[in-house]
């Protein structure tokens, strides 16, 4: 899979399937659209090309950076993963956002990337006052592309969106967020030094330096989580949040105690992931406390994995 930063870099000698999005957490609606564009190439002997943002579009209108569900390093192995041979990745700002629908698809589409498909999602829009659609181009380069509709994707009768799943992450029902994500959400970095507090109390935990610092977390508590270390993959305790029993504000920690390991892994890479929420965090009046109520958990995962 090549891979260009900006559509004046972008070399293509063969005509393409193409399709656009933010695609962010790659769930199961995104798949969808982009097991279409696969399809799409497959039928006509094309290459297949997806255009994403390298800053979510919300962060143009709002001047915030949002927490997003996926990094765009996982995000461009995923694509690779699938299949696709091209990826576009462009920022989303006011060239993209005032630059009208049929300049995009002449300049871009057409002339840049050979495009004679353009797959794209049911509510999918582009271009200054987000004209551009599927209708838009089949009533305007019918003669040279082939717009495909991508139908909406459910789970339970409810839409699958980035939006729905950093809802259900939220409100710690990571389940549900897998269930429409097709995979556990997960949350990668370093592992850190901490202030050993774990250890002291017979439960070591390994602290994590988030990779990405507009990574979207679950909803701060306690969780089962699978736990990928190089060693090899364990079950854990992960706790998110504060430390309220040591009356410290040091912003958020997360936190595993890893099931069954008790190695020295600082400095190397940690990927968690989020199988269910315990409780939510709580101020204990002492370490005994907070000790009787880990060991209250270690128990509850050991029944849920039994």
């Amino acid at each position: 899979m090549k891979c260009f930063y900006s559509f004046d870099t972008v070399s293509i000698d063969s005509p393409t399937a193409v399709t656009i999005g933010m695609f962010d957490g790659l769930h199961l609606g995104h798949l969808k659209v982009i097991q279409g564009c696969l399809t799409a190439a497959k039928e006509a002997n094309l290459k297949t090309c997806v255009i994403t943002f390298s800053n979510h579009p919300a962060d143009h209108f709002t001047g915030k950076r949002n927490e997003l569900l996926m990094p765009m390093q996982e995000k461009i192995a995923a694509l690779e993963g699938l299949g696709i041979d091209y990826v576009i990745i462009i920022p989303f700002d006011a060239y993209i956002v005032e630059l009208p629908a049929k300049l995009f698809i002449q300049e871009h589409l057409v002339h840049r990337l050979k495009a004679q498909k353009v797959i794209l999602g049911y509510d999918n829009h582009f271009g200054k006052n987000r004209e551009g659609s599927i209708s838009y181009i089949k009533e305007h380069f019918s003669a040279e592309l082939e717009a495909i509709s991508i139908d909406v994707a459910k789970v339970d009768e409810v839409i699958v969106s980035s939006s729905q799943i950093k809802k259900y992450l939220s409100e710690g029902e990571v389940q549900k967020a897998k269930a429409m994500l097709g995979h556990y959400f997960a949350i990668s970095g370093l592992v850190v030094h901490g202030n050993q507090n774990g250890r002291k109390i017979g439960f070591p935990t390994a602290n994590m330096s988030l990779n990405e610092d507009n990574k979207f977390i679950p909803q701060l508590g306690v969780y089962l989580c699978e736990v990928h270390i190089k060693e090899g993959t364990y079950f854990g305790l992960t706790n998110m949040g504060y430390r309220p029993t040591l009356n410290k504000d040091e912003g958020i920690h997360i936190e595993t105690h890893i099931l069954g390991f008790d190695g020295d892994i600082y400095g190397q890479g940690i990927e968690i992931r989020f199988m269910e929420k315990i409780r939510s965090e709580k101020r204990f009046d002492s370490f005994e406390e907070l000790k009787n109520q880990i060991a209250a958990d270690l128990t509850w995962a050991k029944l849920y994995l039994a």
